[in-house]
């Protein structure tokens, strides 16, 4: 049953392709110029003039994500084959080529202060942390929709107010817990997340997990209350609207866009394995998970990151090739893996890729 579902999308698309191809093939055959040529030029003019967000400046954009790994390593070979020596050259040929995936959360908890002074102490120069929204609309650091994972009980982020989960220790299900000089981890708020990585001259990869136009407006105040954040921090979300509609209100935000396959119908992926665990348990709406994932999987290495004007993109690591790193690179945008944990992929991505990457732990 489920095989047979997932033909259903393609023999749509497949109809709409041949109707296409019928409809053009007449309007060739009456001697008329064809209605789809007369639509993708008015669709071209409207991305191009209308509804597309210019990048910022790509020297702003190396202030925070220093050089792309791929073209420093090139023009390193280039200045060994010259033989020459300017060591002030070099030194400002900075790079984040590793980044603290909510904070390296297999060392310390998740999203945590500690994991972030962790994370310094380290000397790693980046952190990525996940922001939410409280049903209060605090903003708060926290990834999963759920305290269950990390508190060990229950309760929903968005239909929980600031002052319900304060309290909560973070770090209770942590593997290292007993290990870890801690008494007990709680959620961080995104402010003084954002105050100590400005103290710190902490990069930020500030992943929108929240939704909505009070997140928009959290992150739009919070580029205007701490303008120092447009050569420290970058935006990113798995949701393209977001993205957009915070770019749109200022185009000044390096933005990039979160990937993996069939992300909106899905809730986990292995390259081996594939797209597991439908996100839905209704069938309809699962059906209409999968249309979003394929217009969204279709458009988003086409069209979406041209609209949105990424500076970007974080892909997961199983889909990650050399050709793909390729294509990105043609078009000006720089790839990060995640996550990268094994010490072997991690001389993978470095080494034979030149791939910057977000890692769960620091320690190898």
């Amino acid at each position: 049953m489920f095989y047979f579902l997932k033909l259903i999308l393609p023999s749509i698309l497949l109809c709409l392709y041949l109707q296409t191809v019928f409809y053009l093939l007449i309007d060739l055959l009456c001697l008329s110029v064809p209605w789809l040529l007369w639509g993708t030029i008015v669709l071209l003019l409207l991305i191009r003039f209308s509804a597309r967000v210019p990048p910022p400046d790509d020297s702003v954009v190396k202030k925070v994500l220093g050089m792309d790994p791929l073209v420093l390593d090139q023009e390193e070979e280039r200045e060994i084959d010259r033989q020459t020596e300017n060591v002030e050259e070099e030194a400002a040929q900075y790079c984040i080529r590793v980044v603290a995936h909510r904070g390296a959360g297999f060392d310390y908890p998740e999203n945590s202060m500690s994991a972030f002074r962790h994370s310094h102490q380290k000397g790693c120069d980046a952190i990525e942390f996940d922001l939410a929204l409280t049903k209060d609309n605090v903003p708060i650091i926290f990834h999963d929709d759920t305290i269950d994972r990390l508190t060990g009980t229950f309760g929903t982020i968005k239909d929980m107010t600031w002052n319900e989960l304060k309290d909560y220790d973070i770090s209770t299900n942590h593997p290292l817990r007993v290990k870890l000089d801690t008494n007990g981890e709680k959620i961080a708020l995104f402010e003084e997340v954002v105050e100590e990585a400005l103290t710190n001259e902490t990069r930020m990869f500030i992943d929108i997990k929240a939704t909505g136009k009070e997140v928009i407006k959290v992150v739009l105040d919070a580029f205007k209350k701490y303008p120092l954040l447009y050569e420290r921090a970058v935006i990113s979300s798995f949701n393209p609207i977001t993205i957009y509609m915070i770019r749109r209100k200022d185009p000044r935000i390096i933005a990039g866009i979160a990937w993996r396959p069939q992300f909106f119908s899905m809730g986990f992926y292995s390259g081996i394995k594939g797209p597991r665990e439908s996100r839905f348990s209704n069938l309809f709406l699962h059906i209409l998970a999968m249309i979003v994932d394929a217009i969204h999987d279709w458009a988003y290495d086409r069209i979406t990151y041209y609209v949105l004007g990424l500076s970007f993109i974080l892909l997961h690591k199983d889909i990650i090739s050399p050709e793909v790193i390729r294509l990105w690179n043609d078009r000006g945008i720089r790839v990060f893996a995640w996550s990268v944990n094994l010490p072997s992929e991690k001389k993978h991505f470095m080494k034979n890729l030149k791939v910057s990457y977000l890692t769960d732990t620091l320690m190898s």
